[in-house]
């Protein structure tokens, strides 16, 4: 546990710097009056891939933070995974345990444990399991505007927050 909290630590820094430039939405509210964000994560997508489940595990989002933006989730890839290519508006992903080939607009890029990639519009990437036991990941939207995306597509969700 101490090092999932070194390794959320290590890209505090990265997560402040990128979000100073994304622009919140003036009817945001502030995330609280009194600190009480703590997660183990609100809710859980499952999908399943020819090799196993995958999954993503959604830390932070509007929900817990009392705000929109930011969202961070602890995503596994299991073995032999490889996903299809899509964009994204800009996701930071770190890898927590094993080797992830991080393909940007058909470049490919080994990430290892502690390793950050990043992915913005308008690049497309493709997830692939390099690893035998799978890849675990943390990834942080800080435009927030993903976790709404899972529900529509194909995921089970399960509540964590019970």
């Amino acid at each position: 546990m101490k090092t999932l909290l070194k390794q959320i630590a290590a890209i505090g820094t990265l997560v402040v710097q990128t979000t100073a430039f994304a622009q919140q939405p003036e009817t945001d509210q502030p995330a609280y009056e009194e600190y009480g964000v703590v997660s183990v994560g609100t809710r859980r997508f499952e999908w399943d891939t020819d090799t196993g489940p995958a999954w993503i595990k959604v830390l932070i989002e509007e929900s817990n933070l009392g705000s929109k933006g930011v969202e961070i989730a602890e995503v596994y890839f299991p073995p032999a995974y490889e996903g299809e290519s899509h964009p994204h508006e800009l996701e930071i992903i770190y890898v927590l345990e094993g080797e992830l080939d991080h393909i940007v607009n058909g470049e490919s890029h080994l990430l290892t444990a502690g390793m950050v990639g990043v992915v913005r519009a308008p690049d497309l990437v493709v997830h692939k399991t390099i690893s035998e036991g799978g890849v675990r990941t943390l990834i942080v939207w800080p435009l927030g505007k993903e976790v709404a995306g899972f529900e529509g597509a194909g995921m089970r969700e399960k509540d964590l927050a019970q």
